[in-house]
């Protein structure tokens, strides 16, 4: 189910508001290395304010979704815990080059059907790392026996550069 919030009716008595949402995880449509259960669901707070050029949203959000480590391919709990703001405005940029308070602001296309859903997901995907491990130090798997070196160990990477070594012939002299 997709949230729409009418901004100007949420603002129209006070100048800010805080709301609290939980939405399903499955109605963010994430890409599909986002692991997650029909019945999962991320708690979002909203911090709304009124500003003379439109609304200024901050979200935080503390949760945890499974993701497939991209070196070992195990599934874990990612962590995301951020809060951001970002400057909803109807007014496009002046010029061509944007500023570094342009960069946080975004076009508010209607400000009566805001879609709260949309605005989720597009955050969960920036705070996503451009790679996702399991740990920071994680070793992956081997390329040639296709082991868990978190695991176990071996030493396919050594032979392997014996064999392809410029002085492998030289140990056909050792035999």
């Amino acid at each position: 189910m997709v949230i729409f919030l009418n901004l100007k009716e949420e603002l129209k008595k006070e100048p800010f508001k805080e709301l609290n949402f939980e939405i399903p995880v499955k109605d963010l449509d994430l890409p599909e290395n986002y692991i997650f259960s029909e019945s999962e669901k991320i708690p979002v707070h909203l911090h709304l304010l009124k500003d003379k050029d439109g609304y200024i949203i901050t979200i935080s959000i503390d949760t945890s979704i499974n993701m497939t480590c991209d070196r070992c391919l195990v599934e874990f709990p990612q962590k995301f815990a951020f809060s951001e703001s970002v400057l909803f405005t109807k007014k496009l940029p002046k010029h061509s080059e944007l500023s570094e308070e342009e960069l946080l602001t975004e076009y508010l296309e209607d400000e009566e059907k805001f879609n709260l859903n949309e605005f989720v997901r597009e955050e969960i995907l920036v705070n996503t790392p451009m790679k996702v491990l399991c740990k920071e130090d994680c070793k992956g798997l081997c390329p040639f026996c296709g082991i868990d070196k978190n695991i176990e160990s071996c030493d396919c990477e050594r032979k392997y550069l014996r064999e392809i070594s410029p002085f492998s012939k030289l140990q056909g002299l050792l035999k």
